[in-house]
């Protein structure tokens, strides 16, 4: 049994930035009216791989819990890296926490 869905959601009502969390399935597509798609992908993602360990938004590797509005208003991907421990050292500095 997969735990509770905990993704992408956004920070605050009108904001365009969205915070991250573990995804429960291995791809899904976000389609943008008028403009690119959003595509998730966390090919480990099952139901004992429920901690983040890494995350790449267009290519680039990220420390932080959540995304800029770049990604909500221009699409884009992010890809999960999904371990079955916590990583106590991503996206735990100050700076990486939601704004």
């Amino acid at each position: 049994m997969f735990p509770p869905i905990r993704t992408r959601y956004p920070q605050a009502l009108s904001s365009a930035t969205m915070l991250l969390g573990t995804p429960v399935f291995p791809r899904a597509v976000v389609l943008r009216p008028g403009g690119k798609s959003i595509l998730i992908s966390a090919p480990d993602a099952d139901a004992t791989h429920l901690y983040i360990d890494a995350v790449r938004v267009d290519g680039r590797p990220t420390q932080r819990s959540w995304t800029g509005a770049g990604l909500t208003i221009e699409g884009g991907t992010v890809r999960f890296e999904l371990g079955e421990q916590p990583d106590t050292q991503w996206a735990t500095a100050p700076e990486d926490l939601p704004q």
